[in-house]
């Protein structure tokens, strides 16, 4: 009798295995998320890095052309050019061994919207891009101080930005352009399709970088209202397809968006 009780003692029950087995699974249950969580977090972090990393390049480079604001594309030839990205790393703006890492959101290099995208071989006004960078981040083309291909550049300088910590400097992009502009109608007419331009994989925000040199989380909506941070208050290129009233050049907010944006947005 005693032997056989020992021998109970010794072992598990198939109940008691398969309690055990049930506790394992909901510690993983739990922990398996958490941990992802966490990776997330991290990852998020990295691109807010990257974001604060490549506005101090931006700001650097305004202040060795005398202020004026970085001009997006710049013409090589009669009929080619290079973005803004390209000439960054090309001067070593944005240095280090792993500089090409900088360009590149980590969540958004795992597969996250449509991933990285890059401007060569683009065709912009009958000029073509022969030089740009892969990556997940674009200038507020509403600040930009040559809006265009043009060789007479209209020269904006930075201290027409007269809210630093308020004014988007970088926008974390889910396509290939390396400007992005806030105007109502781009924002339904080019970035509708289901997607959407602008980054939404940190928990629905995207990274933006100010012109003070700091970086924030936001969702897309919160960009344009209450006040908006595209536009400095008012805008610094002219908007063709909807051109600011006097009343308007002043904080203004964008109310409209919630029908125009992509559903992506609005998660």
């Amino acid at each position: 009798m005693t032997s056989v009780v020992k021998q109970r003692a010794a072992g598990f029950t198939l109940v008691e295995l398969l309690v055990v087995i049930a506790v394992i699974g909901v510690v993983i249950s739990i922990l398996v998320p958490l941990l992802g969580r966490v990776i997330e977090s991290a990852r998020a972090t990295r691109c807010l890095s990257n974001a604060r990393q490549i506005a101090t390049a931006v700001v650097a480079d305004s202040a060795s052309n005398g202020g004026r604001l970085t001009e997006n594309r710049t013409l090589i030839s009669d009929t080619e050019y290079i973005t803004w990205r390209q000439r960054f790393r090309d001067a070593g703006l944005i240095g280090g061994s792993a500089r090409d890492e900088v360009w590149v959101c980590p969540t958004h290099a795992r597969g996250a919207g449509n991933g990285p995208g890059s401007e060569a071989g683009f065709q912009q006004a009958g000029f073509r891009c022969v030089g740009d960078v892969v990556s997940s981040y674009a200038l507020n083309g509403h600040v930009l101080w040559r809006g265009r291909l043009q060789d007479d550049a209209a020269v904006r300088p930075d201290t027409a930005i007269q809210r630093p910590a308020h004014t988007i400097l970088i926008a974390e992009t889910n396509r290939s352009f390396s400007q992005l502009r806030a105007s109502d109608p781009m924002v339904a007419n080019y970035y509708g399709n289901g997607e959407g331009a602008y980054g939404y994989w940190h928990d629905g925000d995207g990274v933006y970088a100010f012109q003070d040199g700091h970086a924030e989380r936001l969702r897309f909506l919160d960009t344009g209202s209450p006040d908006c941070r595209w536009h400095n208050g008012s805008d610094l290129t002219a908007d063709t397809f909807v051109p600011q009233r006097p009343g308007e050049i002043r904080p203004h907010d964008h109310p409209d968006w919630e029908f125009l944006v992509p559903d992506v947005y609005l998660r």
